[in-house]
């Protein structure tokens, strides 16, 4: 079973997608921030990130670079409330804008897993 860490600053957002993931046959752990993040990583390594970009303190781009330091092919779904902002998908990576279809969220995970 594949280990999944969600991390939002909002706490229902964090909350709706675990209760996607977990129904989708994920392990899901969820933290609100970039440091809890990385502390709940580093007992149980994960097998891919679910991560906003903008949140106070570590955003998504710093915690996924702390995160790939510990696992090179990590792969992330990185998600935006602000479609202006210069967000692009990359090798194991793919943006997602709010509001979010849930089972894009869902199928995107599966995409990044196989490439694995």
């Amino acid at each position: 079973m594949w280990h999944v860490l969600v991390v939002d600053d909002d706490p229902e957002i964090a909350e709706l997608f675990q209760s996607i993931l977990d129904g989708a046959g994920y392990r899901v752990s969820v933290a609100l921030n970039g440091q809890d993040a990385l502390a709940l990583d580093a007992p149980d390594p994960i097998d891919a990130l679910v991560t906003d970009v903008a949140m106070p303190g570590m955003d998504g781009r710093e915690l996924l670079a702390a995160l790939r330091e510990r696992h090179p092919d990590l792969p992330a779904l990185i998600v935006s409330g602000y479609p202006g902002r210069d967000l692009v998908d990359r090798p194991r990576e793919r943006v997602l804008f709010k509001p979010i279809r849930l089972m894009a969220l869902v199928n995107h995970l599966e995409t990044l897993l196989g490439e694995r």
